[in-house]
């Protein structure tokens, strides 16, 4: 879809943060293709940010902890389970049970070793007032920690806006100033890993 923010065209909103959202309307009907033209075939969603007001300065704060783990795991051999079974199996030669034997006590479980308990945070705080109620602002800033439960996926993002909206000649001209940033920090861990982790050898440290 075509993303119209605060009035101005963007093709993707990943520099935005949710709590910076005031509301949203989503055009999907003939009409926003007659707005629009070939740019809002797809509907149009159109966003407008929280500005500031008129008043003493106020502080939000929001934030909040996720967990996620594994729903299960492939059932898979132990150590112990797969010696036997190698040592039982009718094509086993004398090199395969030297290696099978090289840690005789080990018993590996390699999803276990890949995947983890992944713990997320997200934090956002922006301020709001105005400076001699004709010049109202807001400044924000968000940070996100999101954890795969993949080992190594990790994804952050610092976000920070401001936004200043003035009036003047008795609210006669009323003017919109916003500037918004944003960091991101990406790892994809690699998801080859889960294949290996279920048919690598249990007998191996």
């Amino acid at each position: 879809p075509l993303y119209i923010v605060d009035g101005l065209f963007n093709d993707n909103i990943n520099f935005l943060n949710p709590e910076d959202i005031e509301s949203m309307e989503i055009l999907k009907d003939p009409s926003s293709l007659a707005i629009f033209g070939v740019r809002g075939a797809n509907g149009v969603i159109i966003i407008t940010t929280k500005k500031g007001k008129s008043g003493s300065v106020k502080i939000n704060y929001s934030g909040n902890v996720s967990v996620s783990t594994k729903r299960n795991k492939v059932d898979v051999m132990n150590g112990d389970e797969y010696r036997d079974y190698i040592t039982n199996a009718p094509n086993t030669t004398e090199g395969m049970l030297n290696a099978l034997n090289l840690f005789p006590n080990v018993s590996t479980d390699w999803q276990d070793e890949v995947l983890r308990t992944a713990i997320s945070t997200d934090h956002n705080i922006s301020a709001y007032g105005s400076v001699k109620e004709f010049m109202p602002y807001r400044v924000s800033f968000g940070y996100t920690d999101q954890n795969g439960i993949l080992k190594t996926s990790n994804f952050q993002r610092y976000t920070g806006s401001v936004s200043l909206t003035p009036s003047f000649f008795q609210d006669h001209l009323n003017v919109n100033l916003n500037g918004k940033g944003v960091y991101i920090k990406n790892r994809f861990a690699d998801t080859g890993a889960l294949g290996s982790a279920v048919s690598f050898d249990p007998t191996k440290p």
